[in-house]
């Protein structure tokens, strides 16, 4: 009898032991384990670039994706002006907006503030002419400015220049009405978009722009004259400011 009492009691002890985890068991424990182990967001940041070249737009988009980088949209597009909207992370946001500045694609690169976007337009919308050399092989000034329909004038030095980054002056009322008069004796919708031949490989470009119509100058044999003389005027106005020299 007694032999049966400690034999059931044996039972109950066994039964109301804990028992030790299974294969299985350790295996859901790890699974759970990691379904609480959280992924931390991206933050991203909005970058504003200005296109230097709006012709390129897909291949500057390409760029930007082939980093890495979202290409969200194009925020303005005009035939001689682009801007697009990108996103970047944002704990890298200067590496990358001083790497987009350094590329050379872009006129301008800028947080996205609606203050900034509209800034950007008007002044993209308000001038009068535009110009802007490209680089050569050489030594080849490499600039671009900007005259509003008031007389302002943003200059913004690159390379091989005398006075490198922005710098802003007005045209004396001569010089306006001069500029003015020249302008208005071109004909800018019936020229060409491109004075150029491939063949040439080592010549820097200039890129001249009025009622929304840019026009690329690299060979000028078959430049119309009107188009030369306003291009010179320009450049004779900055070559007098000594902001850079032949």
């Amino acid at each position: 009898m007694k032999t049966i009492l400690l034999s059931i009691l044996l039972l109950i002890m066994s039964c109301s032991a804990p028992k030790a985890p299974t294969k299985e068991t350790k295996v859901e424990e790890e699974i759970k384990v990691e379904e609480i182990i959280e992924i931390p967001e991206v933050v991203n940041e909005e970058i504003i670039v200005v296109l230097k070249d709006p012709s390129k737009v897909d291949d500057v988009k390409q760029l930007i994706e082939n980093n890495g980088l979202i290409w969200d949209k194009l925020i303005f597009d005009q035939e001689d002006s682009k801007i697009a909207l990108l996103k970047v992370p944002a704990d890298k946001r200067a590496f990358w907006m001083e790497n987009l500045n350094n590329s050379g694609e872009f006129k301008s690169v800028e947080l996205n503030k609606e203050i900034t976007l509209n800034k950007i337009i008007a002044e993209i919308k308000s001038p009068l002419v535009t110009l802007r050399k490209t680089p050569c092989y050489g030594h080849c000034p490499e600039f671009n400015v900007s005259i509003t329909k008031k007389g302002n004038v943003t200059y913004r030095g690159i390379k091989n220049v005398l006075v490198k980054g922005k710098r802003t002056f007005k045209l004396t009322d001569n010089q306006f009405t001069k500029l003015k008069k020249m302008l208005d004796k071109t004909s800018f919708s019936k020229y060409r978009k491109t004075y150029n031949n491939s063949n040439i490989k080592d010549l820097p470009s200039t890129y001249i722009s009025h009622n929304n119509k840019e026009i690329q100058m690299r060979v000028w044999g078959k430049v119309p004259t009107e188009l030369v003389q306003v291009t010179e005027y320009i450049e004779d106005i900055l070559l007098a400011k000594k902001f850079y020299e032949l």
